[in-house]
């Protein structure tokens, strides 16, 4: 009976070693499906950031040219901006802009041109639009409002469907 065991014995071991491996492959594939679920988590936080950052920027830009329009339109006032508060403003611009490049770079090339669209828009209003009567100031920032709102769905929705 002892041979009979015997013969056994080696088939017994590959069965261990090959469960071994078994196991140690699904390890292996295991953690590379946490580690890519962990570097999606990160990448979508930090999209979602930008995202945060860049609604910031927005509005603190609309909150700086309505500002200076109203400066503006003062009557008996100088109309004269403080050249430092336009300078914030540009700022402003192109801190949205930078926080824009990073977003569009994960986009393809026609968002890409919505956000220099934008970009560009802003900037001329930071410039010289906040310097038009209200309603052509109004008319102005309607047109950027649309863009923003477009951008800003767009930048909702690749965070749902992109890194979920």
């Amino acid at each position: 009976m002892q041979p009979a065991a015997m013969s056994y014995l080696p088939y017994m071991s590959l069965v261990v070693a090959g469960l071994s491996l078994g196991t140690s492959m699904f390890q292996g594939y295991s953690y590379t499906r946490q580690l890519d679920v962990a570097q999606r988590n990160v990448i979508r936080g930090e999209y979602l950031r930008t995202c945060r950052d860049i609604i910031d920027a927005y509005f603190q830009i609309k909150m700086r040219a309505y500002a200076m329009n109203e400066t503006m339109a003062k009557p008996g006032g100088s109309g004269a901006i403080d050249p430092l508060v336009q300078r914030e403003a540009e700022a402003s611009v192109f801190r949205f802009g930078a926080l824009g490049t990073f977003l569009a770079n994960f986009r393809d090339d026609r968002v890409r041109e919505r956000y220099t669209q934008l970009s560009a828009k802003l900037f001329a209003i930071a410039r010289e639009s906040y310097r038009s009567p209200r309603a052509d100031f109004d008319r102005a920032y309607g047109e950027v409002d649309a863009l923003f709102a477009e951008i800003n769905e767009d930048c909702a929705r690749t965070a749902r469907l992109t890194f979920l």
